[in-house]
């Protein structure tokens, strides 16, 4: 598979390039990688769901499991497809940028937001780019250009207002859609079961025992919702509007907070006007995943698996890939004669660059024979980047966290009888314990 090679011919010899065909593994794992939100989710399903779906203390936990990450990823990567499309013909046409969406002109929103940071020529320079990008010419969207006539700059606004409508309304359904798994998973379970308290707990003590550990959690539970909907809408309130402030202002602005998000405004890219970008995704992650599942627990053990668990994930995916993926890449480039470090920017090239090599400066003049190595070694150590996820995420971090949650239990279960079980479940030393130890 990972020899099935060609090269492309074109009438400018220095478009040829090798590339791998359309149905291999190089071109596979590049979509995956550069589409955040897919890589999130297949990471999920085979670093994270199965490893721990077996890995769960009992066939309830492990349902659970199952559900809820079948929920986010249908939530996460389907749902775009079907909603970001929908989205973008609204405020295209809401802002009069086209409204013609039978040809070409809808992908106007994938120029880059880099090329709507300065102003109206720097973004018609940008226009031409996309469009020799995406049609093999720079005239693919000259008829909106001609609808506009000189004001360039009228267009960017009308760009910069379509792309925070758009942002704002995918962070809102998004992040409200992924927010109400964990509780969903919850409930869910209770159905099934007729018990209440953390799944994970079930085999490992009785209906009783779990029932009393949720009851203080029990009390907060109208407080918590109403916490995970609150953060589940902030970033949607928050985030496309300093976007935009940034991208009209930022230049001349003496505003640090404007100036940051002008400079990295491309950074929130959407790919294909699609899928988020990796920062909007960390955003979107904290207040309608990381947080919620936290804010969800029914006791105080599925509180402490939940944040050792998600932090442990969190970690790994938004940045502790990154590192990984450096080192790999350092030590391949040594060892194995390699080109997979951007020595200009001190980082790995993405798989879709390599793919794409002869567009980058640095790459266009490297041998055939040395870029094959080097694609096959971007795809080898995706591969493994993901096998040692799975390894040390998938199965090392359940079996310590359930070793954790069983000595817990029967600790709490030898310390305190059956019917003041929940005077130690609710961590709230009392009158009666401080009599028994004077006795």
């Amino acid at each position: 598979m990972f020899t099935d090679i060609k090269t492309i011919n074109s009438n400018n010899p220095k478009n040829k390039q090798v590339s791998f065909t359309n149905i291999s593994a190089f071109n596979t794992v590049a979509n995956i990688e550069s589409n955040i939100l897919l890589n999130k989710g297949i990471t999920d399903i085979g670093g994270f769901v199965v490893p721990q779906a077996i890995m769960s203390n009992n066939k309830d936990e492990s349902i659970e499991r199952v559900f809820k990450s079948a929920l986010y990823f249908l939530m996460t990567f389907a749902s775009p497809i079907i909603l970001l499309p929908l989205f973008n013909k609204k405020a295209l046409k809401h802002f009069k940028i086209t409204e013609n969406f039978k040809n070409e002109e809808k992908k106007i929103l994938e120029v880059s937001k880099k090329y709507l940071s300065k102003d109206g020529e720097y973004l018609k320079e940008g226009i031409k780019l996309k469009s020799q990008e995406l049609f093999g010419n720079k005239n693919g969207f000259n008829s909106i250009l001609e609808r506009y006539g000189n004001d360039t700059e009228k267009l960017r606004k009308d760009l910069i207002n379509a792309h925070t409508a758009i942002h704002f309304t995918d962070f809102l359904t998004t992040n409200l859609m992924v927010a109400s798994i964990p509780w969903l998973g919850n409930i869910l379970t209770q159905y099934r079961t007729k018990r209440s308290g953390y799944s994970g707990a079930y085999k490992i003590a009785d209906e009783e025992f779990t029932k009393k550990a949720a009851q203080e959690r029990d009390k907060t539970k109208k407080i918590r919702l109403a916490a995970t909907a609150g953060l589940a809408i902030l970033p949607s309130i928050i985030l496309p509007p300093l976007i935009k402030k940034g991208m009209l202002y930022g230049p001349a602005s003496k505003n640090k907070i404007y100036k940051w998000f002008n400079k990295h405004a491309e950074n929130f890219d959407y790919k294909k006007a699609i899928y988020m970008s990796r920062l909007t995704a960390l955003a979107m992650w904290i207040t309608s995943d990381y947080l919620p599942y936290q804010l969800a627990c029914r006791d105080k053990y599925e509180y402490k698996d939940t944040v050792i668990r998600g932090t442990s994930i969190g970690l790994v995916f938004w940045g502790g890939d990154l590192v990984l993926k450096k080192l790999f890449a350092k030590i391949s480039d040594r060892l194995f004669k390699t080109n997979l470090m951007n020595k200009e920017k001190n980082r790995p090239y993405t798989i879709s660059e390599l793919k794409n090599y002869k567009n980058i400066d640095s790459l266009k003049n490297i041998s055939e024979n040395i870029m094959r190595r080097t694609q096959k070694a971007s795809v080898g150590l995706y591969i493994f980047n993901l096998a040692l996820i799975m390894a040390t995420l998938g199965f090392g971090l359940p079996i310590t966290l359930n070793k954790i949650l069983k000595a817990r239990i029967e600790t709490d279960k030898k310390d305190n009888p059956k019917n003041n079980i929940d005077v130690n479940l609710s961590n709230k030393p009392s009158i009666s314990d401080f009599l028994n130890k004077i006795k």
